[in-house]
């Protein structure tokens, strides 16, 4: 089950504009699908990060600084520099044990935030700089007169041992929302069966999506409905009911069909259930 939410998680990248039905007519959705990959040491979460990586020919990144995730200014040639949510554009973003902002670097955390969301960001930095202009279609990397704005797309896969539910800053819980959490443990004889190799947690799975995605008013009911359905089971679901809607139309987008057990498991991940227990409350239903 890991590989397709990563699967479906990375061919989000691709897509443009999702639009979901409203009573006034369809509104806008953000495509884009992220996750986090929670779990303790030495349980492949690394591993994970560079098998999609070779995938998609991007490296996983760690203790990414604010400049290396919105981009700066070489000080001895005066070039610019683009961050990683300009590199990685269209593609998946990895950060592998991600907790920037003990470092005191908590912008990261908000040019993180803020590209995840709505693709957008804009900031001075105090840097003089030639102007720098790069464009990839509807998206645009721009920096002039010491200030940085971008508009990116990327779906963003993070993995952490951190359990950011106990952190005291909002900006985690933020993050948190903004994902699925996939906390994950294995057994003894799955870990075993990794380092023989006769296992790989991730396999990638091709998914097709359009770039320009309508989700009918029918299909959208309907995933309301299981949603609402494990709200009622789950009293913990209710805070983060609207977004994991947002995140149901996001996979549906993506595979193209109508997948109950899915999205199920999609809303108990939400919920803050780990796989296992996700993946068993779906088998009872």
């Amino acid at each position: 089950m890991i590989s397709s939410l990563v699967s479906i998680a990375c061919a989000s990248s691709r897509i443009e504009i999702l639009r979901i039905p409203q009573s006034s007519g369809f509104k806008e959705l953000r495509p884009q699908l992220h996750l986090i990959l929670r779990s303790g040491p030495g349980l492949f979460k690394s591993t994970i990060l560079k098998a999609v990586g070779e995938q998609y020919g991007v490296a996983p990144y760690s203790n990414v600084t604010f400049p290396g995730m919105i981009g700066t200014v070489d000080q001895s040639t005066g070039k610019i520099i683009p961050g990683l949510v300009w590199q990685t554009r269209k593609k998946p973003l990895l950060l592998d044990e991600f907790k920037t902002g003990e470092r005191g670097d908590s912008a990261a955390v908000d040019v993180l935030l803020g590209t995840m969301e709505s693709g957008y960001y804009k900031r001075k930095i105090g840097l003089r700089s030639e102007s720098y202009h790069d464009t990839d279609g509807s998206l645009f990397y721009r920096m002039e007169n010491g200030e940085i704005e971008v508009q990116t797309r990327f779906a963003a896969i993070i993995a952490t041992m951190k359990n950011w539910d106990m952190s005291r800053s909002g900006k985690y819980s933020a993050l948190t929302q903004r994902c699925i959490p996939i906390r994950y443990s294995l057994d003894d004889p799955t870990i075993d069966a990794v380092l023989d190799g006769t296992q790989a947690l991730y396999r990638h799975r091709k998914y097709d999506p359009h770039r320009h995605v309508r989700i009918a008013f029918r299909e959208y009911r309907n995933m309301r409905d299981v949603a609402a359905d494990v709200r009622d089971r789950n009293s913990s679901f209710k805070d983060v009911y609207a977004r994991a809607i947002g995140d149901l139309c996001r996979v549906l987008a993506v595979t193209r069909r109508f997948d109950r057990e899915l999205f199920r498991l999609v809303c108990n991940l939400k919920a803050g259930l780990s796989l296992e227990n996700a993946l068993q409350l779906c088998g009872e239903s």
